[in-house]
């Protein structure tokens, strides 16, 4: 009895494809997508943290960036065997270099569908009349 084998068997030609494409996802700290709007006077920022409550992320100026952090108390025990996981379970951090140009004091979170929305105004621009 002779069997042909076709060169790659392991799985099929398609988990040739899918293993570099799981690989992928290893990356040391998750990070959730953001969006990052300017409209004019203001920033608009959402960040797609749905597993987080708003009472889970904390959003600071620190040394001219704006930090987004999130951190939930999370039981491991019951997560479930995930085959493909994008967002993060425990914790994402976002650093934006804006502050130099925005007001820190202004800025205002809301949450919407599980989408974290942060309008943060920007500084007025210093006219400087020249004589």
């Amino acid at each position: 009895m002779h069997h042909h084998h076709h060169g790659r068997q392991h799985g099929g030609p398609f988990a040739q494809f899918m293993r570099p494409f799981f690989n992928g996802f290893r990356r040391p700290k998750y990070n959730v997508p953001m969006n990052v709007e300017d409209h004019g006077d203001h920033y608009q920022i959402q960040v797609y943290a749905v597993s987080f409550d708003k009472a889970d992320i904390t959003v600071r100026v620190v040394n001219d960036q704006l930090l987004i952090q999130g951190t939930r108390a999370h039981d491991t025990a019951n997560d479930p065997n995930f085959l493909l996981q994008e967002y993060p379970l425990k914790s994402f951090e976002r650093v934006l270099p804006l502050s130099n140009r925005i007001e820190t004091t202004g800025i205002v979170a809301r949450q919407e569908n599980g989408v974290l929305i942060l309008t943060v105004p920007k500084k007025p621009e210093l006219k400087v009349e020249v004589a």
